[in-house]
């Protein structure tokens, strides 16, 4: 059984302790926290986007747009084409908004935690859904509605004509 050091008093306390006997620290929970970072910033390091390799959209499924209760909000993640650019890195592929590439790439972005940019898993994404993609409508980066960090917006209502 190794001890490992309490991040936060620095006593030696077992691998295999869930809190510091010394200062409550959730031991196991803060290390298994820090593993998954350096995972994650490992894993950055390898992400590239696939050249002119676009993806169905994960939030609207294609569409540029998706069903809130009875109405129908055009999709900012794909902004309304359906596509979204496809990254690949060692731990498989990923579905990315247009305007996040670049944050994605330098490791700003993970898909657990961000509502742009989606993990499709190791094997290669099928084929569209859809024959053609619906034009494009620029979203601006700063647009309140984009939502960066998970459960930080609700979808938005389409609006009446």
């Amino acid at each position: 059984m190794p001890l490992i050091e309490c991040p936060d008093c620095g006593r030696k306390v077992s691998d295999r302790a869930k809190v510091c006997p010394d200062c409550a620290c959730p031991v196991a929970e803060v290390i298994g926290e820090k593993r998954q970072a350096d995972t994650e910033s490992e894993v950055a390091k390898t992400r590239e986007i696939v050249e002119e390799r676009l993806v169905d959209c994960p939030k609207c499924t294609g569409r540029g747009w998706y069903e809130v209760g009875d109405l129908v909000a055009w999709c900012v993640i794909c902004e309304y084409t359906g596509r979204t650019p496809l990254a690949k890195a060692s731990d498989g592929f990923y579905a990315v908004a247009p305007y996040a590439v670049e944050r994605f790439l330098s490791g700003e972005l993970m898909a657990r935690t961000s509502g742009v940019v989606f993990h499709l898993g190791k094997a290669p994404p099928p084929k569209h859904r859809y024959p053609k993609a619906a034009s494009r409508v620029a979203i601006d980066p700063s647009d309140p509605s984009i939502p960066w960090e998970l459960g930080d917006h609700e979808p938005q209502d389409a609006d009446d004509d």
